[in-house]
Formats: C-alpha cells, structure tokens, sequence
C-alpha cells in the first residue's frame, strides 16, 4: 500500500490517530487524480466529513462517512475514475497510528460509485421525464415569450434582463436537435441507455427549467407593467418582507439606518392602497432605489468582515431564476435576502479557509498524496 516514494496506485488509505487525534485522507496518485485528492477542497471535505463520528466516540461511522465523501464522484468524471481505481481498491485494517489510531482502506470507492451511478440514472430518468412533458409545449410558446420578453417597457426590463432571456432562449433553440435525439428513450429503456444520454439529459433540463421560469417572469412583469393588481401587491409584499428582514438584523432600533428602513417599509404600506395609481410604477422604481441605497449602508455596518477579493460575487437573481422578483438587477440592487445568504456562504467558506486546510506535507523525501487534518 505504501511505495518507495509515494502511496500505491489504485489506493485509497482513510483512517483517524487518537493521540495526537488527527483524520487523514491518503492515496495512490491515480486515485488522488480521479477523485481530486490533492491539496483540494474535495480533500478538506473529506477530513472534515470524518470528524463528527470521532468526536462522537463512533470512529466507524466517521471512517465510513471520509470515504463516502472522498469517493463522491457525482461531479467527477466517472469513466477515469473507473479506470483508476476499479477493481483495484483492496481492503485492509490496521492500527498503531500516533499512540492509537485506526485505518481503513476498502473497496468502499466500489460501493460508492455504484450508488453514484444509481442516483445518477434515477436522475436522468427523472428529469427526461420533465424534458419530454415540458420542453415540446414550451417550444411552441417560444415565438409568444419572446415576442412579450420584447414588448416590455418600464426600466426593469433593460439591457441585463433581456440578455438573460436572449442567452436561455438562443440555448434551448441550440439543444432542439438534442432532445429529438433523447426522443428514443422510453421509461422502459435500459438504465446503461440513460447513462450514456445523463449529461444531455441534464443539460436539456436545465434549459427547459430555465425557459420556463423566465417565462413566468416575464409573464409577471408584463402584468405588473399593465397594471395587474395581484402582481403589483404580491411584489410590493415581498419588498416589505424584504425590508422587515433587514430590519430585524439590526440591532439599533433608533439608529438613522433602522429609521430609514422603517420609512421605506411604511412607503410600502401606502402603496398597497395605491396600486392602479398611474405613478405606481415611478413610485415603485424609487422605492427599490432607495431600498437599495439602504442596503449598501447595511453592508457596509453588518457585512464588512469579509476578505473581498476570496468572496464570490454578488449578484441578484435573474429571469431565469425561480427566486426572481420586479427589480431585481435593475441598478444592481440584491435584496437583503441574498445579501444575508451571500455573507453566510462566504463567512463559512471563509473561515474554513483560515483554519490552514489539510496538511498535505510528508517527511524523508516522500511525496503521497492526500493529507491530513487536527482537530
């Protein structure tokens, strides 16, 4: 299991040391090329799905779960992964690491491509089931949509959201082909059949998803735009919502911010009394400028402890997105909502950045892959 220079090929060593108490994840370099094992954030997750069942005084449950996790394949290339390790993972227990330890070394990665393989076909089942109920009475409606994405007049319908909309629809005209080809398969189709076809699958039903929100949103600012009562009150409810939620992560009720909040709440209140006023949508328009003037004081107070340049970007959802509401985008404005999630994400991804990551060094000129983790 362990050669000359570094760890032998096809495998995949996962073990804990009690004292000092470390989890380790190591293995051959095939394997570590497969499964992305080399100083990665696949390798930190894997350590890290090892330790709850050791702190817990249950170390097979966390041997068992570091090598679920470090043999997840379901965003790996699975056919190199095949090949690298396949039949060649053995099966070994041993003991005597740091003053009491225990490692595992299976054919666990086996098992865990089988239900990788699994839960991928039933996936692709399941989503050609949405393709080929879907994407045929969309493409029909496909001129409509269009024709409304352009009829669109007010200021949240520029240049970002159409671009949106261009880029779906210019994809889901683009697979076409594709999905005539998918049209061969038939639930009673063999699993290996689903297999081969499960990125295109995936890929025309990320599309078809796609288009079909941005159908509904674009149906939703039309409506709003021609003076829609129930599109005009529920978007201004979830603008309120929005601005609550803010409010409530403040801790100074009587700070200036918490009463500029509290004032573009009440401007809200007023008018959902005011819905077919032939002003609404200026009013409207302010009331999300405002919002978002408001927002980036709050930022700038609650979510200024973040490196900026590690974070990941930003940015509101699209017309493409099923979380999309009126005005989102328009002037960059982002809800609080994704603000907060946006902070929450990063401060975790962040933090767990600042702990070192795996130690991924070894003594004497030996050069394995894979690491190791305190804790």
């Amino acid at each position: 299991m362990i050669g000359d220079d570094s760890f032998a090929d096809g495998v995949l060593i996962v073990g804990v040391g009690l004292d000092p108490r470390q989890a380790f994840v190591f293995a051959g370099d095939d394997v570590a090329e497969a499964l992305d094992l080399r100083d990665s954030s696949h390798l930190d997750d894997s350590l890290d799905a090892i330790k709850p069942g050791v702190e817990d005084n249950n170390i097979p449950a966390g041997l068992f779960a570091g090598a679920n996790a470090a043999t997840d394949i379901s965003t790996l290339a699975e056919d190199r992964y095949n090949d690298a390790v396949g039949d060649r993972i053995g099966a070994m227990v041993g003991s005597g690491i740091g003053g009491g330890g225990v490692i595992f070394a299976t054919g666990m990665g086996i098992g865990a491509y089988r239900r990788s393989k699994a839960k991928k076909i039933a996936q692709a089942r399941a989503e050609m089931s949405l393709v080929g109920k879907e994407y045929g009475e969309l493409a029909t409606r496909l001129d409509q949509i269009d024709i409304r994405a352009h009829s669109l007049t007010s200021p949240f319908a520029n240049a970002t959201m159409r671009n949106e909309w261009e880029e779906v629809r210019d994809r889901f005209f683009n697979i076409h082909g594709q999905v005539d080809s998918l049209g061969n398969l038939t639930s009673q189709s063999p699993d290996e059949k689903y297999l081969e076809q499960a990125d295109a699958i995936h890929q025309a039903a990320v599309t078809t998803r796609e288009v079909s929100y941005a159908e509904d949103n674009i149906d939703k600012l039309y409506r709003l735009e021609h003076g829609d009562d129930v599109v005009r009150r529920t978007e201004l409810q979830a603008l309120r919502d929005d601005v609550v939620e803010a409010q409530v992560a403040l801790d100074d009720a009587e700070s200036g911010l918490y009463r500029e909040l509290q004032n573009l709440r009440e401007r809200a209140d007023s008018m959902m009394n005011r819905t077919q006023d032939s002003g609404f949508l200026d009013e409207y328009v302010l009331l999300l400028g405002d919002y978002r003037t408001a927002l980036e004081q709050l930022r700038k107070q609650k979510f200024d402890d973040l490196d900026e340049s590690e974070n990941t970007a930003l940015v509101a959802p699209g017309i493409t997105s099923p979380d999309y509401r009126v005005g989102y985008g328009y002037n960059n404005f982002v809800p609080f909502w994704a603000l907060s999630t946006w902070h929450s994400t990063n401060s975790a991804a962040q933090s767990s950045g600042s702990g070192g990551g795996a130690n991924t060094g070894f003594s004497s000129g030996f050069s394995g892959a894979g690491g190791s983790s305190s804790f």
